[in-house]
């Protein structure tokens, strides 16, 4: 499950937060705004300017998964007040998807998401930063102002030769107390490039829904989830959940997800529910949209998970939950075979009780580093804020269980080991 973004922290991390969404640096040229009545005499005093980067920038962060790749690309625009204040920003990070013997596939999937590109490019106006700004001035001329942005940004859930998912966070500023935000799935069959639909997931969609209902109902219950929702009603769980845009295949499972507001309140942000694919294939999930990479099974909140983690032959029995979720008081404990390494290990504890870490969004995973051999190790992901620059960063945190209450750290990864575009190399360094 995940909390995502700054939910409780001041305004201006919130927003330096939504700004470093993703990597990469443009190269801009400067132009100016078409002159329109409200700014003229703000034009008159101090330049504005517009930064316009060149026709999408391309990302570092691409990699080839099986028979797909996927390139992430830039574009921004930013609307200036000489040279130090940003009035306005508008950004899109996109994919340009590349399947190996394929294209018409790989043409139809990266239509669909240029479509999508060409849209907010259309929506996206700094008319109402500029009037505000003017406003503002005019009012109190010592006030500070918050550059106001949209922006759109998407992150590969999944990339394989049958399945190529999406998770695309839209987010804005237009003032006030905190920007907002809201999510879309979007699932491709790599194979035709056509847009998965709920009801291909299975051959009797109607015993899938229930299914799947009655699971994240079961979800819902924990103490966890109970903590950060209005309720548990499966009418409204339904009404919000049971729609084409919210929901997406990951390496993990099916997530369903409701946006701020919809099953919580804002600081809840958006809600997650995981279905993993064990539990799908009982569910009825067709074969060709079931995950065969490597072994990533997320650990449900306060549920018991048995598996053999150091590969002797014997199950451990694992168990991870966060308590006393989204309040000042909240601990992450993770049990194997009755111990709290949360609490017993040293560097486990510091890395999910120290102050640098908005530690309520941890996750744990099971996830087989190295499939040649017979262990499986232990992820930890959260989001890693380091106060000095107001930067909020992922990271995960890799560990290995040696058997006789032994628990090895291996080092930590900058990014998910759920984005299956990076690349990851683990290091000590801290």
């Amino acid at each position: 499950m995940k909390w995502k973004k700054v939910l409780f922290l001041p305004v201006f991390l919130f927003l330096l937060c939504l700004s470093t969404a993703c990597a990469g640096n443009a190269v801009s040229s400067i132009g100016e705004v078409e002159e329109i009545g409200e700014i003229k005499e703000i034009k008159a005093k101090r330049e504005i300017q517009a930064d316009i980067s060149q026709p999408s920038f391309f990302i570092e962060r691409t990699a080839c998964v099986s028979s797909v790749s996927i390139d992430f690309y830039t574009d921004e625009q930013s609307t200036k007040m000489g040279d130090d204040t940003i009035l306005y920003t508008s950004k899109c990070v996109y994919p340009v998807v590349a399947i190996e013997g394929n294209e018409s596939a790989a043409d139809k999937i990266n239509a669909d998401i240029w479509e999508r590109v060409e849209a907010f490019r259309t929506n996206a106006s700094s008319r109402g930063a500029i009037q505000d700004y003017q406003k503002i001035r005019e009012d109190n001329p010592e006030r500070y102002f918050v550059g106001y942005f949209d922006e759109e940004i998407f992150t590969a859930a999944r990339a394989d030769n049958k399945v190529i998912s999406f998770l695309v966070t839209s987010q804005y500023y237009i003032g006030g107390a905190h920007g907002m935000y809201y999510y879309t799935g979007l699932n491709y069959d790599t194979q035709t490039g056509e847009r998965i639909d709920f009801a291909d997931l299975s051959g009797n969609v109607a015993a899938f829904w229930q299914d799947a209902l009655a699971f994240i109902q079961e979800i819902a219950s924990s103490a966890a989830y109970r903590g950060i929702m209005w309720g548990n009603d499966a009418d409204e769980l339904q009404e919000v959940l049971y729609q084409e845009h919210k929901w997406y295949l990951s390496t993990a499972g099916l997530i369903f997800f409701s946006n701020p507001y919809e099953l919580g309140p804002f600081c809840s942000g958006e809600i997650e529910f995981l279905i993993p694919y064990s539990d799908l294939e009982a569910m009825g999930l067709k074969d060709n949209y079931a995950y065969t990479g490597t072994k990533t099974i997320q650990l449900q909140t306060e549920e018991i998970h048995f598996l053999d983690l150091d590969g002797d032959g014997e199950e451990e029995e694992i168990q991870f939950y966060i308590d006393e979720m989204g309040s000042g008081d909240t601990n992450v404990h993770f049990f194997i075979d009755g111990i709290d390494y949360a609490v017993a290990h040293e560097e486990l504890s510091r890395q999910l009780s120290d102050d640098n870490y908005i530690f309520c969004w941890a996750e744990c995973f099971l996830y087989d580093v190295d499939s040649a051999d017979t262990t499986t190790e232990i992820a930890f992901q959260m989001n890693y804020t380091t106060w000095k620059d107001d930067i909020v960063t992922p990271y995960t945190f890799l560990y290995r269980y040696e058997g006789g209450g032994i628990l090895t750290y291996l080092g930590r990864i900058e990014g998910t080991i759920t984005d299956p575009t990076a690349a990851f190399h683990i290091t000590k360094s801290e």
